[in-house]
């Protein structure tokens, strides 16, 4: 495993090891999306990891999710300047995830004069989310206009410059799991027959704006996409997926981008025979840092370094129980268990309290 601890560079960063903290919603944010107090402990408890990904950010106040953080006030953004001088206080890096739910979405999560809203007028067809009442089916959403697209293409941007002002290292475009990026480029979620919908070509169009401004804020070098071709997360999916992220891949290819982070499973969902070759393939045709998530043990993710088939991990629920996961996987320790009660929700319990192989590490 001794792959896993040899640094890399990622962007303008040498990591000290190849084991990246996923951004993992937790959920305790207030409900007008500041970030708890103790997102500090939190965080810094965790900077041994060769890098943080910070949790989905909604970049707007109509990003919905319920007690989700932002980056759009200054209150938002004054706690996640604590978080990052924590973080760096402690020699580690942290980049922050942009986010957006898109048609997943709930009408009570919406300000007013706002509604849900989504690359075109399909619903989803199951899932539930968490709402002021309870766990509820998504609202059935309307096409954006353009005007609301180009809206969203700002609030981006006034995004990447917050989280410059807050101290990240660096920002991820979420553009996985079903969400709003995602909802543009697979066509089972986007059906516009505009400059954003048809072709696998036009629906990249979206994002490739939001980089090219996130880009003139950040460098390429310190901008990161994560996506999930094979994931059918929130409704999503693709009727030629092969060549829709290979159109995806070929375009941000030539960005000169911090990474690529690609999730080939989602967790209790083994991957089919066919998403490994699928992901296999589009692997290799991604010509930069890549970064590989989904059902990685400390042995199977250097096993998957070793064979040339990512720079470097991406460890979600491990780095919830064990804020020193760098340190188990080093000595070979037991790790805790996750409370799963206290995953989504709440507060310290099951967030910033499980405890260190070494007590004095944690202080």
């Amino acid at each position: 495993m001794s792959i896993l601890f040899e640094p890399v560079q990622i962007g303008p960063y040498q990591l000290p090891n190849r084991i990246i903290m996923a951004p993992l919603s937790r959920y305790r944010a207030s409900l007008d999306g500041v970030p708890p107090s103790y997102a500090v402990d939190y965080y810094s408890q965790r900077a041994s990891a060769g890098l943080i990904i910070a949790e989905g950010t909604v970049v707007n106040d109509w990003g919905s999710g319920m007690k989700a953080p932002g980056i759009f006030r200054d209150d938002q953004i004054a706690v996640w300047k604590n978080v990052t001088n924590a973080v760096h206080t402690k020699g580690g890096k942290i980049f922050l995830q942009f986010w957006h739910g898109g048609r997943v979405a709930h009408t009570s999560l919406m300000p007013e004069g706002r509604d849900v809203a989504g690359p075109s007028a399909i619903p989803m067809s199951s899932g539930k989310l968490m709402t002021p009442n309870g766990m509820q089916p998504a609202t059935p959403p309307r096409a954006f206009s353009l005007e609301e697209i180009a809206e969203l293409r700002s609030d981006y941007a006034q995004a990447a410059s917050n989280a410059k002002t807050a101290g990240f290292d660096g920002i991820e475009i979420q553009a996985a799991n079903g969400y709003l990026v995602d909802q543009f480029l697979q066509d089972a979620s986007n059906q516009r027959q505009d400059d954003y919908g048809g072709s696998a070509e036009k629906r990249v169009r979206f994002l490739l704006e939001v980089l090219e401004d996130a880009i003139a804020i950040w460098g390429a070098d310190r901008v990161g996409v994560r996506i999930s071709p094979t994931g059918a997360f929130n409704d999503v999916g693709n009727s030629d997926t092969l060549e829709t992220f290979s159109t995806v891949i070929d375009k941000l290819n030539g960005l000169g981008l911090a990474y690529l982070h690609l999730i080939h499973e989602m967790p209790g969902t083994p991957a089919t025979p066919e998403q490994v070759a699928i992901n296999d393939a589009l692997c290799k045709r991604w010509n930069g840092i890549l970064l590989s998530n989904g059902g990685f043990d400390a042995d199977s993710g250097a096993k998957h370094i070793a064979a040339g088939k990512a720079s470097a991990i991406v460890y979600g629920r491990t780095f919830i129980a064990n804020p020193d996961l760098v340190e188990r996987f080093r000595t070979g320790s037991k790790f805790n268990d996750v409370d799963e009660k206290s995953i989504y929700g709440g507060d310290e319990h099951g967030y910033s309290d499980y405890p260190f192989l070494n007590a004095e590490v944690s202080s």
